[in-house]
């Protein structure tokens, strides 16, 4: 093997499993964040969102438009998200696992995305458990 085929070979390995084709991308409705889902979810009609095939696991994506810094999305976040628990706050990512505003338990996570952007999305579960939610959540990007 050359070592350009090496380093293709190891360019491949990294790519993240979330992106084969046995997903597909949900993006917000301004198209700055995305989100991988399994492929057989349905997006929403006016984009954003999107549904597990049994209905029983939903995501939003959006960048909120007016929120100035990520400390405000933080405070702001846990001040809407009362009965859920932080589980990550550094300078660039923010979670918080709990309860949605409708009572269901969910995995909320946002990401600074560069220039002042700021991607979120929320993972509302009534199966497959927080694991599952998070493994989603964790897929959330910025495109610009």
């Amino acid at each position: 093997m050359t070592r350009y085929a090496g380093i293709v070979a190891l360019a491949l390995l990294a790519v993240p499993i979330c992106w084969s084709a046995d997903t597909k991308v949900v993006k917000s409705r301004d198209g700055g964040c995305l989100v991988s889902v399994p492929a057989d979810w349905t997006a929403g009609e006016l984009g954003g969102s999107a549904a597990s095939a049994d209905k029983k696991v939903t995501l939003a994506v959006s960048s909120p438009k007016m929120i100035d810094s990520f400390e405000e999305l933080k405070k702001t976040s846990q001040s809407v998200y009362t009965s859920s628990k932080v589980t990550k706050s550094t300078a660039s990512e923010f979670v918080l696992e709990g309860e949605s505003i409708t009572g269901k338990p969910d995995v909320y996570r946002a990401i600074a995305a560069g220039g002042g952007k700021f991607c979120i999305v929320e993972v509302i579960y009534e199966s497959g458990g927080p694991e599952a939610a998070r493994a989603i959540a964790m897929t959330l990007k910025g495109t610009k």
